[in-house]
């Protein structure tokens, strides 16, 4: 039993989506208990880098591709420090613009991957777990992008319109709880929510039926 599980661990440590999928999860679960709401953009700037990396080693099949994923991860990375340490328009936009690229060619990729995959391994697992909260990720960033077209394109009632914020609005609209402490007002803002629930419902409900039948195929086989 002990081996099993540790076999169990070892396959999930050493599956390519490991590093991308446990990311993702720090950034959701643990990046508010390490800084106050001064910190916190800082902290979620450096988890949204830390991923950026993940994702070059996750999303890349073939060593053409690698130099591709790479470069844009690094053009997205430098462009958000300069935001940082310039604050103007220019690197405002061009920082929003290449983190939604880059997080579109992410999702584009796994979403591939998954529909190549004909047998249900650990990895495949992580990456659908890690594309479900990839999307969630790309949708705060879309609407970091109409807020800065739109301007009170959101109602924030309990928070900052910043990135914490719209991620936290991004995976409670992915995963339609709803609490109604964030809400899009504007018809921009109400449109690309509206096409986050559904994405997530029918990621879910697609991705789930997938899983389901190629497990099924592949226990008939053994």
């Amino acid at each position: 039993m002990h081996k099993r599980v540790k076999g169990v661990i070892s396959t999930i440590l050493n599956a390519r989506f490991s590093a991308l999928f446990f990311t993702i999860i720090l950034l959701l679960l643990l990046r508010p208990f390490l800084a106050g709401a001064t910190g916190l953009n800082i902290v979620t700037d450096i988890f949204l880098w830390a991923i950026l990396i993940s994702c070059v080693w996750a999303v890349h099949e073939k060593r053409k591709h690698q130099g591709i994923v790479l470069g844009a991860a690094v053009v997205a990375i430098v462009t958000d420090i300069l935001d940082f340490l310039l604050r103007n328009a220019v690197t405002s936009w061009v920082s929003k613009i290449a983190g939604v690229l880059f997080f579109v060619y992410a999702v584009v990729a796994i979403l591939l991957y998954l529909a190549r995959e004909e047998e249900v391994t650990a990895d495949m697992i992580m990456a659908a777990a890690s594309e479900y909260m990839l999307i969630g990720i790309l949708f705060a960033f879309l609407y970091i992008l109409v807020e800065a077209a739109y301007p009170g394109s959101f109602s924030f009632s309990g928070g900052a319109a910043d990135r914490p914020g719209f991620l936290y609005f991004s995976v409670v609209t992915l995963t339609t709880t709803g609490y109604g402490d964030v809400l899009p007002v504007s018809p921009q803002a109400r449109s690309v929510a509206i096409l986050e629930a559904l994405t997530g419902q029918l990621y879910i409900a697609i991705t789930v039926a997938r899983l389901v039948s190629l497990y099924t195929v592949q226990r008939k086989k053994h």
